[in-house]
C-alpha cells in the first residue's frame, strides 16, 4: 500500500492510497478519524473496500481534505477509471467548498489536474 499527500497551494489537501493492504487499514481509519469522517462511514468503507467496491472518497469540506483509497484493479484502463471517477467525487466538494459552480473551465481544469497528479503518483499507470 502506497499513500501520497496532493497539495493543491492552501486550496485543497488530497491524501490517496493505492492498493490498499487490508492488513493496514487502521492507518486509513486513523486518517479518517482524524478528519472527522463518522465511525459509521468509516465501517461503511471498510465493508465496501473490503468486498466490491474498487475506491472509496471522503471529503471534509470544512477542512477542505479528501481521502481516497483504491484497491488493486485488474488492468490500468480499469484503474484510470476509477481515478477519473473519484477526481469528479473531490472536484465536486471543492466546487461545493468554494461555491463555484460546475459549469465551464473552471471545473474542466479541475477535474484534469487532479487525475494527472494521481496518474502520476501511479508510476505503473504512466507506460
Amino acid at each position: 500500500m502506497k499513500r501520497y499527500i496532493i497539495d493543491i497551494e492552501n486550496y485543497w489537501r488530497v491524501i490517496v492510497y493505492f492498493d490498499i493492504d487490508y492488513d493496514f487499514f487502521n492507518i486509513i481509519s486513523e486518517d479518517l478519524a482524524h478528519y472527522f469522517c463518522p465511525k459509521e462511514e468509516i465501517n461503511s468503507i471498510w465493508n465496501h473496500i473490503n468486498t466490491d467496491a474498487k475506491a472509496f472518497t471522503f471529503s471534509n469540506i470544512n477542512l477542505k481534505i479528501s481521502i481516497v483509497g483504491f484497491n488493486k484493479h485488474k488492468n490500468k484502463y480499469d484503474y484510470i477509471n476509477s481515478i477519473v471517477h473519484e477526481c469528479e467525487h473531490i472536484k465536486q466538494s471543492m466546487l461545493k467548498a468554494y461555491y463555484i459552480n460546475d459549469s465551464g473551465e473552471p471545473p474542466a481544469y479541475t477535474i484534469g489536474y487532479l487525475v494527472s497528479k494521481m496518474l502520476l503518483l501511479n508510476n505503473k499507470l504512466c507506460y
